[in-house]
C-alpha cells in the first residue's frame, strides 16, 4: 500500500511540475505577443524645427505634408517648432551643446554644410544609397546636402529672386516696360517714388536673407565674394545705398525680412520688390485687385540671381533615424512633391518631377521667370565657414544703408572675409 501510494503522489507531483512549466512557457509566449503588439503599436513623436513663416505657403505645406503623413501613419506623431530664421542657428547650435535638438530639420542650403561640420546632422549615406533616388536629384542642390563625399540630407526645394512690379503703378508713371538693368531700376524706382510710396523695397534684415538678397547685386557687377573690396563690388553697394539717399528706398529695408517687404508690395507702400516665387501664392490668393507681374532681375555687367532652397536634415542625437529617414523619403516621392510644392510655391530639385509637364512650374507664366532666373542663379558655395562670411556681408550691408562710407566698410569687410574663404 505505501508503494502504491509513493507512486501516486510522485505521479501526481510529475503532472503538476509539467503544468506548471506549461504555464510559465504559455505566460511568456503571451508575454512576448504583448510586447511585440505594443512594439508595433508603439507611437513615435518626431520633433521638427524650421523657420518657415507663419501662414506663409510653405508653412501651409510643411503642416499639410505632416498631417498627411500622420493620417496614413497612425503610429507617427509630429510636434513641430517654428523659429524665425535668424534665430534657428543658434537654437541648433545650443542644442548640440546641451543635448536638446529635434529629430527632423530644415535648413537653408547654404547652411546645411557647417551644421554637419558641427556634428549637428547625421550621416544619412548607407540610408540614401539604399534609397537609390539621389541621382534624380540637380546638382548643386545636392552637393549643399554633402560633406566629404557623405550624405548629411536630402533637397527638398530650390529657389531664386526676381522682381515684382505693380503694373498700375507703372502705367500712371509713364514706365511702358520693366526695366532690364541697373539704371532702368533707378530711373523708375526715382519715377515710382511719391510722399507716401517707395519706388522699391528689397529686405536687409541682419540675417542670411539680408545677405540672400545683396549677393546678386554683387554678382551682377561682376565681382564675388573674393573680391568683396574691388571697385566692382563697391559699385554693388554703392548702387544700394544710393537707392536709399535718393529715397527710392526706405531705410527701413534693415529691418525688413522679405515677409515685410511682400506686406509694403501689398499695401502700395512699394512700387517694385526683389522676392521669391513662395510669395506668389500670397499674392494671388491675397490681392486679387492688384495688377502686378513679376520678370528676370534687371543686370549690370551679368545676369544673376541667387539660388535659394531648402534641405531635410535628420539630427545626430535622434533616437528615431530610421523613422525619420521614413518621413523625409515619403516627401520626396513624385505624387507628394510635385503637389506639395504646388500649394508652397516652390520650385522642386528633383528632375523628374521639374520636367512633369503637369505642373504648374511648366505651365505658369509668372512661375516660368523663376525657373528661368535659376538658370543664372549661383549657390553661396563658399564652404563651411560660410555663416561667418554671411555674418560680414550682413554687417556691411547694414552699415552702408545707414550712410558710412562703402568703400571704407567694403575693403574692412573684404579683410575679414578673405581668410574665411575656402
Amino acid at each position: 500500500m505505501m508503494k502504491s501510494h509513493w507512486k501516486l503522489i510522485c505521479g501526481l507531483l510529475f503532472l503538476m511540475l509539467i503544468g506548471l512549466v506549461g504555464c510559465s512557457s504559455d505566460g511568456a509566449s503571451n508575454d512576448q505577443q504583448d510586447e511585440g503588439k505594443n512594439k508595433t503599436d508603439e507611437v513615435v513623436t518626431l520633433k521638427v524645427w524650421d523657420y518657415l513663416n507663419p501662414d506663409s505657403p510653405p508653412e501651409k505645406e510643411q503642416l499639410e505634408l505632416l498631417r498627411k503623413y500622420e493620417e496614413s501613419h497612425p503610429n507617427i506623431k509630429f510636434e513641430r517648432t517654428y523659429f524665425p530664421f535668424a534665430d534657428l542657428k543658434t537654437k541648433l547650435l545650443q542644442g548640440i551643446a546641451g543635448n536638446e535638438l529635434p529629430d527632423i530639420v530644415i535648413i537653408d542650403n547654404p547652411d546645411h554644410q557647417s551644421f554637419a561640420a558641427a556634428g549637428v546632422f547625421a550621416d544619412i549615406t548607407k540610408e540614401v544609397e539604399a534609397w537609390g533616388e539621389a541621382d534624380q536629384y540637380f546638382e548643386g542642390p545636392k552637393a549643399s546636402t554633402m560633406l566629404d563625399g557623405k550624405y548629411y540630407g536630402i533637397p527638398n526645394n530650390s529657389n531664386a529672386l526676381a522682381l515684382y512690379y505693380n503694373k498700375d503703378m507703372f502705367e500712371e508713371a509713364g514706365i511702358t516696360e520693366p526695366p532690364k538693368n541697373w539704371e532702368d531700376l533707378k530711373e523708375a524706382a526715382k519715377k515710382l517714388t511719391t510722399n507716401d510710396r517707395k519706388g522699391l523695397a528689397i529686405a536687409a534684415t541682419k540675417s542670411e536673407e539680408g545677405t540672400f538678397q545683396f549677393l546678386p547685386y554683387l554678382w551682377q557687377s561682376g565681382a564675388d565674394l573674393d573680391s568683396f573690396g574691388s571697385p566692382k563690388a563697391i559699385s554693388a553697394m554703392t548702387f544700394i545705398q544710393d537707392l536709399v539717399k535718393e529715397g527710392s528706398m526706405s531705410e527701413n529695408i534693415i529691418n525688413w525680412d522679405q515677409q515685410d517687404v511682400l506686406v509694403q508690395f501689398q499695401t502700395g507702400k512699394a512700387a517694385m520688390m526683389v522676392n521669391g516665387p513662395w510669395q506668389l501664392p500670397t499674392l494671388r490668393e491675397e490681392s486679387k485687385d492688384m495688377n502686378w507681374d513679376v520678370v528676370l532681375m534687371p543686370e549690370d555687367e551679368q545676369a544673376a540671381s541667387i539660388l535659394g532652397g531648402e534641405n531635410w536634415a535628420i539630427t545626430a542625437t535622434t533616437e528615431h533615424k530610421q523613422e525619420a529617414f521614413d518621413f523625409i523619403t515619403w516627401t520626396q516621392q513624385p505624387d507628394v512633391l510635385g503637389p506639395m510644392h504646388e500649394l508652397g510655391g516652390r520650385l522642386p530639385n528633383r528632375e523628374d518631377v521639374a520636367s512633369d509637364e503637369n505642373y504648374e512650374w511648366n505651365k505658369d507664366p509668372q512661375l516660368q521667370v523663376f525657373v528661368q532666373q535659376i538658370k543664372t542663379s549661383k549657390p553661396r558655395a563658399y564652404g563651411t565657414k560660410y555663416p561667418e562670411i554671411s555674418t560680414i556681408v550682413q554687417e556691411a550691408l547694414q552699415r552702408t544703408i545707414t550712410g558710412e562710407d562703402v568703400e571704407k566698410v567694403m575693403k574692412e569687410s573684404a579683410e575679414k572675409i578673405k581668410p574665411l574663404l575656402p
